[in-house]
């Protein structure tokens, strides 16, 4: 007895069984199965194939499925996926009654597109080592449509892609770092301290390439390529052999963690320098963790909060400088005796304000005078999330959380860094900046002026300036930014707010100066511009302090020595 379904034909075998015919491409028909004993043909042609049971099985051709039912009764831990081209065939499968449990199938794509379908999936799970079974009979049939995918498979088999890609780390001194390049800012350090230290660097663009990171691109967009990028990296790791991948703030990685999975599949060591809030960037992340990323996070307070996330390495590294650049001489065309550089942070908070009904602005706006204010009290609440303020958010999702607390942190910056720069009024500031100072600012004392370029102008303005001001953004709870390390390698004095992590990195009052509350400036300021000699010996010994212990060259050698001895 037969059913008929196009052109493809059911048949009853000698064991009762049912075997499938098919009109093959060349017109002729063709039976599938054995017209005796489907089941006992399996067996033996299951039996005859030679492999190990491990990573991806591409199966071409399903028939009635059951080579592929032998296939996972005998390779249970193999990743089994298999090819039909036609739709009526996996169908007829379907409802044939042989157990097709935990397979996966592509079915009636074109030859191109069921060969980039298993790529994807092969990318996805970490460049598997991949195996090929052909239904002899069906890919006879059909040859023009499976050849071309069992060549390219046979092909990518044969040069053994897995092993050529889980190669040895940290063999040699002389290491081979590939940094991701997203233009995003210390990239340029990094490469020339990774190079001052005799190491090979090779820079790896991911422009076209979202980041995880709502700091920076507002977070993860549709559309991220995956396959392409991670093909990419393919590349450059067999080219290059990079003993470790370094980047920032998890830059070019996405939120479905397939670059962090593909890393971790090939035994790749990462090492994600954070110098912004890991808490606003991989928090809701959490398949970005891996026993293979080690966090660099430039604030100690945040430790804990990654390892809470499942991060299981994760160490202190401050910023620093590059003296090369920031270094004495060069004050042409600035000359003033106070000077701060800093974004208004007003399109930034109008930006994380847009996110959410105007009924939350007040709340934000509440949230953000409470914190400011705890900064300027040097509350101690300050070096503790800001997760126990959103309370009255808690209905939000984490990523909406995420944006809440960005939008309350940005806030919260404009609001005291302005408090600091009214201090000025009597005494006089050069604030060099974006345009939205001209909204907040109006005072004769103090002038507004445009941004400076980070690389040629600020080191200028920094000399120029008979003291430096300093007021840090409220994402950093103990951290310095890099004018606590760049104005002194200038050889320039600093004025900066208290943060608890300079008790170890400066001799405060003899190498640099603080103040703990705003109120504080005037007199400050005043005192040191009537006592030159004073502020030129704090510049002098800030600029020994920096030289020795606080340039990126130290940072990337400390970050060194802790992938070296964590993965090597």
């Amino acid at each position: 007895m037969f059913a008929i379904l196009n052109a493809h034909f059911l048949l009853e075998t000698k064991c009762g069984a049912q075997t499938l015919r098919v009109m093959g491409e060349d017109g002729a028909e063709k039976t599938i199965h054995s017209l005796y004993d489907p089941w006992a043909e399996a067996t033996s042609i299951v039996g005859a194939f030679e492999f190990d049971g491990k990573g991806m099985l591409v199966v071409l051709g399903l028939g009635l499925g059951y080579h592929v039912a032998e296939l996972v009764k005998k390779f249970p831990d193999a990743q089994v996926l298999v090819v039909e081209a036609h739709t009526e065939i996996y169908e007829l499968a379907r409802g044939s009654g042989v157990p097709l449990w935990n397979v996966e199938f592509i079915v009636g794509l074109s030859s191109d597109e069921a060969l980039r379908e298993i790529t994807g999936r092969q990318m996805k799970e970490g460049i598997k080592p991949v195996s090929v079974f052909a239904l002899s009979s069906e890919v006879s049939a059909f040859p023009s449509y499976y050849q071309p995918i069992f060549s390219s498979l046979k092909k990518t088999a044969s040069v053994k892609l897995w092993e050529r890609l889980r190669y040895p780390k940290f063999s040699k001194e002389k290491l081979n770092v590939l940094l991701i390049d997203s233009g995003y800012f210390l990239v340029r350090e990094i490469e020339k301290a990774l190079a001052s230290l005799g190491h090979d660097v090779v820079k790896f663009p991911v422009k076209n390439y979202p980041p995880v990171s709502p700091l920076v691109k507002g977070g993860v967009e549709s559309g991220y390529d995956n396959e392409g990028l991670i093909r990419r990296i393919v590349e450059a790791t067999l080219k290059f052999k990079p003993d470790f991948i370094l980047t920032m703030n998890h830059l070019g990685f996405d939120e479905t963690g397939a670059l962090t999975s593909f890393f971790k599949s090939i035994e790749m060591p990462v090492a994600s320098w954070y110098v912004d809030s890991p808490g606003l960037i991989v928090r809701a992340f959490e398949k970005n963790v891996s026993p293979y990323a080690t966090l660099f996070l430039w604030d100690r307070t945040y430790i804990e909060e990654m390892k809470a996330a499942g991060f299981e390495s994760v160490e202190y590294l401050p910023l620093g400088t590059d003296e090369s650049i920031f270094k004495p001489g060069g004050i042409e065309g600035y000359s003033c005796d106070a000077g701060f550089v800093a974004n208004s942070m007003i399109e930034p908070v109008n930006k994380w304000l847009s996110k959410f009904d105007k009924a939350m602005h007040p709340l934000i706006a509440r949230l953000a005078e409470e914190y400011a204010g705890a900064k300027d009290m040097n509350d101690e609440n300050m070096n503790t999330p800001l997760a126990p303020l959103l309370i009255e958010g808690k209905r939000l999702s984490e990523k909406e959380k995420m944006d809440f607390e960005a939008a309350v942190l940005w806030k919260a910056t404009l609001i005291y860094r302005l408090s600091c720069i009214r201090m000025f009024e009597d005494v006089g500031l050069h604030v060099h900046g974006d345009k939205g100072w001209e909204v907040l600012l109006d005072s004769k004392k103090i002038k507004l002026l445009p941004p400076l370029n980070y690389y040629k102008e600020l080191p200028r303005f920094y000399n120029a300036c008979k003291i430096n001001f300093n007021a840090t953004s409220l994402q950093m709870r103990e951290a310095v930014n890099q004018r606590v390390f760049d104005v002194p390698s200038c050889g320039a004095f600093l004025l900066t707010d208290y943060q608890k992590s300079l008790d170890g990195l400066f001799d405060i009052g003899n190498e640099i100066v603080v103040y703990k509350h705003k109120d504080e400036i005037p007199g400050l300021v005043k005192f040191y511009l009537g006592h030159s000699e004073k502020r030129d010996e704090i510049a002098r010994r800030g600029r020994e302090r920096v030289l020795k212990e606080h340039t990126y060259k130290h940072r990337i050698g400390n970050l060194i020595q802790v992938m070296k001895k964590r993965y090597s």
